[in-house]
């Protein structure tokens, strides 16, 4: 099974030079200046299972990153989300980038925010352009959560809600804060589960049941926000997740093929094409 990638491992692995500047306490929210993290990253990362959300607040500079099978062109200023489940790499970034990255856990998550409040973090698109005065806003916010986080005097209650402020004013901002409709919040729950789910599980009828519809109408919620079938989504978070071991593991492609419980390694590989436009073998040898 791919392993979940923590913010010490991604410092010992992805970044070089002295980085005693990084030395943080071990909360369940991480925060970082950008200043003080691209300089020292070595382009491009590879593909990982980031075991956090991850927000991205950029003031100045420019980068380029990778959710899945998509690639985002981030230019300043603007807020990057990605949350808990999806493969991302860093592709290339501006190492004079300015602003702050922010890692929430799901215990986090789940602690600080209210179910309908995750829904609705989890439809936002993950790149938000910002106007400038907007951008100051958030920037004042996420400069007040860096400082009180790691104050010696570190206040809990505070600090979850300035990360709740932040998150909320980028709720806002998406136009995500809406109430989500009964269409909307089935397919949002519906990938949720996918990302916990999909090594296990990957016919349409165990999700139907557990979100309590009928496989219909649970194709008709999927496809109405995500312009997918619910078989679609399954199989691409699925394929995300190949491309992970194929990168970070020297299995063979049959191995992976089984250890996400897919049944026939021709079928496999006709899914992984479709998704990623070469098969396994192909990824493997242009990732290496």
């Amino acid at each position: 099974m791919e392993k979940q990638v923590n913010a010490d491992e991604y410092v010992e692995r992805f970044m070089v030079g002295s980085l005693d500047h990084l030395k943080y306490k071990q909360f369940p929210v991480k925060v970082f200046q950008l200043n003080e993290i691209a300089p020292f990253i070595k382009f491009p990362t590879p593909p990982i299972f980031l075991a956090y959300n991850l927000l991205v607040h950029l003031t100045e500079g420019y980068f380029t990153y990778q959710i899945g099978p998509k690639e985002y062109m981030v230019k300043a200023p603007a807020i990057l989300i990605s949350s808990y489940g999806n493969i991302s790499a860093v592709k290339t970034a501006d190492r004079s980038v300015k602003g702050h990255c922010i890692l929430i856990n799901e215990s986090a998550m789940t602690s600080i925010f209210r179910a309908q409040e995750i829904l609705n973090i989890f439809s936002i698109s993950p790149l938000i352009d910002l106007s400038q005065e907007d951008s100051t806003d958030i920037n004042l916010l996420c400069q007040l959560l860096y400082k009180e986080l790691y104050a010696t005097d570190a206040y809990k209650e505070l600090n979850d809600t300035l990360l709740k402020s932040i998150l909320l004013k980028v709720i806002k901002l998406s136009s995500s804060d809406k109430l989500l409709s009964r269409r909307q919040e089935i397919a949002m729950m519906f990938k949720r589960l996918v990302h916990k789910n999909f090594k296990k599980h990957k016919h349409i009828g165990f999700y139907a049941d557990k979100l309590a519809v009928s496989t219909n109408y649970l194709n008709r919620c999927v496809f109405s926000v995500f312009k997918q079938s619910s078989k679609e989504v399954i199989l691409e978070i699925s394929v995300m997740h190949a491309q992970l071991l194929l990168f970070e593991s020297n299995k063979s492609v049959a191995d992976i093929c089984y250890e996400l419980d897919f049944s026939d390694p021709s079928y496999f590989s006709r899914v992984f094409k479709k998704v990623v436009g070469m098969s396994p073998t192909e990824y493997r040898n242009s990732a290496k």
